[in-house]
């Protein structure tokens, strides 16, 4: 969590108490009235029904003017040498910003590191209130929610590092929209929400993962980053042997170093008993090391307990929003550079509506030809923008699939239109991919294929790369994108009229197993690497990330139709803004 997300904590426990049941008292007494207008929370299972939000304010801007001390620096080159990076050379610049990712992602520890399940976080001994939740609200007005987090035995916690994620809905309206967590890193917790429609708003609010279980997952990413491996398939005429492959592999074994020339990006497999390195042909999945927590860890990962649990509120959790006496601003185009805001955007009627740009929204086949007559389209990621290239084909009956004899989870696909002129491919990312086999030449590191396209007024790229990372020490992470920045930049400096779009991260399910390796926890934290690496330089964004929370649709991997749907109006409102907006 950042600075900004911080406040002040050298208040005593005793004052925040006081104040925080002389609010609550006041609180009660003001929903008196609010009662004739929105009901009584009703307790139900939400198991999978409630899309929640969660956004930590962003961090301090990086200036590559501060160089932080030697030691420091050699701390962030020292994670990435043990994980084979040792043909890489990094500029000042480069190690700089390292270090200031590292820090800017730092996530507050428990003070005692062995904390019992029962002094952990308990959602069900919390509940929400809404500050001044008898006042006229109007649209654009902010809503504040306050929470003290309690143990399992009902007392109150005296430091933070929960994981909370809460957003606003209107059900009938199918609107919702993000909040902002302010961690007071004393028991004690805020959530700032931006009131976008008029009419009855619902408030939720959940409790991800409590700040024990981040210890174990911050343990797990240091000790543990081979709990997901991989495997390769080496051959010559009718022998065939496999064996494990990753990053950070141990030598228990002769390697066979596959680091790319190009970037320098590390990759290594065990040799082969009888075939040579050469002999490689393949790269899969492997499988996912078990076993992984401790006795009590095991408590802090429980479905239903402590993960993704809904917080009630303390009495209605809803306020009335009435329509604004003032017309807000136009927000004109969709164009390359403009920052993120917070929130990014709000549904109203199950349509995305940015904060920052005029969304078209692309509801016939004809409208997205016409967007895309005479572009190219290179698609690059994971299986989350592959959705993309799969709701194009499917939407599109002019632009078919060209059947390059590849699987529908592997790639890499190509999709024409040869009567307009319309190129659509999809490329998976490079190693390391949870991946069916696939050839070694069908996976290139993006960076690479940024280096070979030409680019243009009629190309378009659109990225994302984060989920296949979340096992991995975050220092590899910025590395690989520090790479993509590059070639990123090289392209847009050969050709400045050429689009690129970057996908961020989106939100999942997560019951115990999953949360061990692809938690919401470790998607936030490269999340927020990845925006901050691409700040400030000629890209767009569309924000996967609050586009899947804000949904009333269940966490999904692989959101569904309609979130996608919407993730493609505003990739195509880039590519095509209006001529008048």
């Amino acid at each position: 969590m950042d600075s900004r997300g911080r406040k002040d904590s050298s208040h005593s426990w005793t004052v925040h108490q006081f104040l925080f049941s002389l609010l609550l008292l006041v609180a009660l007494l003001m929903l008196v009235n609010l009662k004739l207008y929105c009901t009584k929370y009703k307790e139900e299972s939400t198991s999978g029904t409630e899309a929640n939000w969660e956004r930590y304010p962003p961090p301090k801007h990086y200036s590559t003017n501060v160089q932080p001390k030697q030691n420091k620096t050699s701390f962030w080159t020292d994670k990435l040498l043990q994980c084979g990076y040792q043909n890489h050379s990094f500029t000042p610049e480069e190690r700089s910003e390292g270090m200031f990712l590292m820090k800017m992602i730092q996530w507050p520890s428990p003070p005692d590191p062995a904390v019992t399940f029962l002094k952990s976080s308990d959602p069900a001994h919390v509940r929400f209130v809404i500050l001044n939740s008898t006042k006229t609200f109007y649209v654009g007005d902010q809503l504040q929610v306050m929470l003290q987090m309690n143990d399992f035995e009902g007392s109150p916690k005296q430091y933070g590092g929960d994981y909370l994620q809460g957003r606003i809905h209107s059900p009938d309206l199918k609107a919702g929209s993000a909040g902002t967590v302010i961690d007071n890193q004393n028991g004690f917790y805020y959530i700032n929400f931006n009131l976008s429609w008029p009419g009855k708003v619902e408030v939720s609010v959940s409790l991800v993962h409590p700040s024990e279980g981040i210890q174990a997952l911050k343990r797990l990413r240091k000790e543990r980053p081979q709990r997901v491996y991989f495997q390769s398939t080496f051959k010559s005429g009718a022998a065939t042997e496999s064996t494990v492959c990753n990053l950070c592999l141990p030598q228990t074994k002769p390697l066979c170093n596959f680091t790319d020339p190009s970037t320098g990006e590390p990759w290594f497999c065990y040799k082969p008993e009888k075939l040579p390195c050469s002999a490689r042909i393949n790269h899969a999945m492997g499988g996912y090391e078990q076993k992984l927590l401790m006795t009590e860890e095991e408590h802090f990962f429980q479905s239903g307990v402590n993960i993704k649990k809904p917080i009630l509120p303390n009495g209605a959790g809803c306020v009335i929003v009435k329509p604004s006496p003032q017309t807000g601003p136009g927000l004109g185009k969709c164009v390359p550079g403009k920052p993120l805001l917070l929130p990014s955007g709000f549904y109203y009627q199950d349509q995305w509506m940015s904060t920052s740009c005029n969304i078209q929204r692309f509801n016939r086949p004809a409208s997205i030809t016409d967007c895309l007559r005479g572009k190219k389209v290179h698609i690059f990621g994971d299986s989350t923008i592959r959705q993309w290239f799969e709701y194009l084909t499917d939407f599109v009956p002019g632009l078919r699939k060209f059947d390059l004899g590849n699987s529908k989870n592997t790639g890499p696909h190509l999709a024409l239109d040869i009567y307009n002129q319309i190129k659509v491919d999809y490329y998976a990312h490079g190693k390391p991919i949870r991946i069916a086999p696939i050839s070694s030449q069908d996976l290139p590191f993006i960076a690479n294929k940024l280096d070979e396209i030409k680019g243009g007024k009629n190309t378009v790229i659109a990225l994302t790369i984060w989920c296949h990372f979340n096992t991995f020490p975050v220092e590899v992470y910025i590395r690989r994108l520090q790479n993509i920045r590059r070639s990123i930049l090289r392209l847009l400096d050969r050709s400045p009229d050429t689009l690129v779009v970057i996908k961020t991260a989106n939100v999942q399910a997560l019951p115990q197993d999953v949360s061990l390796y692809n938690s919401d926890w470790y998607s936030y934290q490269l999340d927020l690497v990845m925006r901050k690496m691409f700040e400030g330089i000629k890209v767009s964004f569309v924000d996967a990330w609050e586009m899947t929370i804000a949904h009333y649709l269940p966490h999904n991997l692989h959101p569904l139709r309609v979130i996608i749907k919407n993730e493609v109006d505003v990739f195509l409102s880039h590519v095509c803004p209006p001529e008048r907006s």
